[in-house]
C-alpha cells in the first residue's frame, strides 16, 4: 500500500473538518436568531390581519396565541432539521431535502394520502426556496462549491445543501407542522417568512461564503 502524505482525513484534498466546523458554529446560530426573530413580528403581523379579517377574526387570534404557547418548539424543531442535515454532510453523505420533505407527515408520503392542506404547505416552503434561490444564486453557487470542497464530497447544490434554501423550507415545514394552526394561519406564516425571512438568510449566506473566502 502507497502511504498517503495527504493531512486530511478524506480523499478529497480540500476536506478540511476543522473549517467545516468552525462554518456549522457560525451560520446554524445565526440562522436560528434570524428565525426567532421573525417568529417574535408574527405575533404583530396575525393580530394586524385579525383585525381585517371579518369572519376570520378568530382564526387569526388562535394563530397568535398558539404561536407564543409553542414558540420555543417552533424554534427548536426548525433548528432540529438543520442540525441533522448538517450532520449528514459530517458525515460525507448530504441530505436531500425533497427526500425528507416526501418522507414527512403521514403514510408513506405520497400524494394520495396527504390531505389539501399538507400539500398546500409543502407547495409554500418550496416557494420560499425558490425566492431565495432566485435572489442570492450567485452567492448560493459559491457556497455550495466552497462547503463541498472542505466538506469532502463530490458536489453540493440548492436541495443538498445543509443550509440552503431547500433545507430551510423543509424546517420552516416541520417547524410549523407541530403546530394547531388552521391552513390559512399556517400559509400566512411561510408567505410571511418569504417575505421577511428570506433576506436574512440570504445576508447569512453572504457571511458565511464571504468568510469562507477569507
Amino acid at each position: 500500500l502507497r502511504m498517503n502524505s495527504n493531512p486530511h482525513p478524506s480523499a478529497h484534498s480540500g476536506s478540511n473538518p476543522g473549517l467545516l466546523a468552525q462554518t456549522r458554529a457560525a451560520a446554524l446560530p445565526a440562522l436560528g436568531r434570524a428565525f426567532d426573530k421573525v417568529l417574535t413580528g408574527f405575533d404583530y403581523e396575525l393580530f394586524n390581519r385579525a383585525e381585517t379579517a371579518g369572519a376570520s377574526q378568530l382564526v387569526f387570534l388562535d394563530g397568535m396565541r398558539e404561536l407564543r404557547r409553542r414558540r420555543e418548539d417552533i424554534a427548536m424543531h426548525f433548528g432540529t432539521h438543520l442540525k441533522q442535515a448538517w450532520d449528514a454532510l459530517d458525515g460525507g453523505t448530504p441530505l436531500l431535502a425533497e427526500l425528507v420533505l416526501v418522507q414527512a407527515g403521514r403514510g408513506d408520503g405520497s400524494l394520495s394520502l396527504m390531505s389539501e392542506h399538507e400539500l398546500e404547505s409543502r407547495l409554500a416552503v418550496r416557494n420560499f426556496a425558490s425566492v431565495v434561490l432566485r435572489d442570492w444564486k450567485p452567492a448560493l453557487a459559491r457556497l455550495d462549491r466552497r462547503l463541498a470542497w472542505i466538506a469532502g464530497v463530490d458536489e453540493l447544490y440548492a436541495g443538498s445543501n445543509p443550509i440552503g434554501p431547500e433545507h430551510i423550507g423543509v424546517a420552516l415545514h416541520e417547524a410549523f407542522s407541530t403546530c394547531d394552526l388552521v391552513a390559512e394561519v399556517r400559509l400566512v406564516l411561510i408567505k410571511l417568512c418569504e417575505r421577511e425571512f428570506a433576506t436574512q438568510v440570504g445576508r447569512i449566506y453572504r457571511d458565511v461564503d464571504e468568510a469562507l473566502a477569507e
